[in-house]
């Protein structure tokens, strides 16, 4: 049995972030802390799949029995929320064509694709939408509120990193960042004044990191910095 480590910090803001939002967007109860623990689960086994199709010739069968060992243990805990509302199966079948997407790119070794980027996204906004139903039991205001933010924030995360890594010779992606970012936080702005606080970090990032030379590990210190803070000012929006 191998394991492989999640070494990007930013990943463990998409794990948490848009669950602890979709608490905040429609309350709380106990099958949602299942339900967070038991996604926490599928990502490390979805972590171990991926890299294997990644690996695929070396064949190393190891991460496939970690990936089969984590998704048993996450099928346990899925078990009350299940009972709680068995209509988030629905939200797990949506995630199925982005996480072949996500197969795809990792079988092509080009998982910075921005397709695949996006797929990633789309697959833990609704795993925050997922949480957020659980206690709503509809598709309400707050369940549509976890993705959009989850979703708006996480792209222009993913701009600012290829600004900063991967695509940090590309004009394209440079004007991309900036005014993403800066759409995005008029945006809140005009919707309400606390999400604009919330989002103006993100505008102001985008802008002083570029042309820096940040390392991944110091940029997804940062963006666990900022998630936090998002979430905090959405919280806030939330509650008033």
């Amino acid at each position: 049995m191998k394991f492989k480590k999640q070494n990007q910090h930013g990943a463990w803001a998409m794990v948490f972030m848009p669950p602890i939002i979709g608490i905040l967007a429609n309350g709380f109860n106990i099958s949602q802390v299942l339900f967070i623990i038991g996604w926490l689960l599928i990502f490390l086994a979805a972590d171990q799949i991926l890299f294997f199709i990644k690996m695929l010739r070396k064949k190393q069968y190891g991460y496939i029995q970690s990936a089969v060992l984590f998704a048993s243990i996450a099928l346990v805990f899925f078990i009350y929320p299940f009972i709680v509302d068995y209509r988030i199966i629905y939200f797990f079948l949506t995630m199925i064509p982005f996480g072949i997407v996500n197969g795809y790119y990792a079988k092509k070794k080009d998982e910075r694709n921005i397709l695949n980027d996006v797929s990633a996204i789309i697959i833990f906004s609704i795993a925050g939408a997922a949480v957020s139903y659980l206690n709503a039991h509809a598709i309400n205001f707050g369940v549509l509120f976890t993705f959009a933010i989850s979703f708006l924030y996480f792209l222009g995360v993913t701009f600012v990193v290829k600004t900063v890594i991967r695509e940090k010779n590309n004009p394209l992606y440079k004007y991309l960042s900036f005014g993403y970012n800066t759409f995005v936080f008029v945006c809140m702005l005009f919707m309400h004044y606390l999400l604009g606080i919330g989002f103006v970090f993100g505008m102001l990032r985008a802008i002083y990191v570029y042309g820096k030379g940040w390392t991944p590990k110091k940029l997804g210190i940062m963006e666990i910095v900022h998630a936090c803070w998002v979430t905090v000012w959405c919280g806030i929006y939330l509650m008033i």
